[in-house]
């Protein structure tokens, strides 16, 4: 009987951690990446981000070409840190080129960082296929 009361007990226990644990991952920062229309011959992608401390550094990456890169000089504005409101917005101008040699079309993941390189949360980025003639 109380071999019972300790294995309920701790099943509450391990349930109310495994509760907040999940409240506390959904809190988290939150990335958002809008595919929008080809200008000037550059994709226009919107990257934005939720969810981070007021003036964190955080930064932009994702795999190009087979090597992992940071691409928040390539955004513009350029992405550094968080706002006062603890997020994040920028439009990344994919030149054709790029998407030729180094992002083929298909499914990329972006990824937001912190200053140390953590992944603080990621996103699925489409770039879709060339449109035949």
């Amino acid at each position: 009987m109380v071999a019972k009361k300790g294995l309920v007990g701790l099943a509450t226990v391990l349930g109310a951690l495994f509760l907040l644990s999940t409240v506390a991952m959904a809190m988290g920062p939150k990335l958002m990446v809008d595919v929008g229309d080809v200008k000037k011959g550059r994709l226009q992608v919107k990257i934005s981000a939720e969810g981070l401390k007021a003036g964190q550094e955080v930064g932009i990456r994702t795999m190009m070409g087979g090597v992992l890169s940071d691409v928040s000089f390539l955004v513009k504005p350029a992405v550094e840190k968080a706002n006062d409101k603890g997020m994040v917005s920028t439009t990344w101008g994919i030149r054709g080129r790029t998407i030729k040699r180094l992002l083929k079309p298909g499914d990329h993941e972006v990824m937001l960082v912190d200053g140390d390189g953590k992944t603080l949360a990621t996103a699925k980025l489409t770039i879709p296929a060339p449109k035949a003639n």
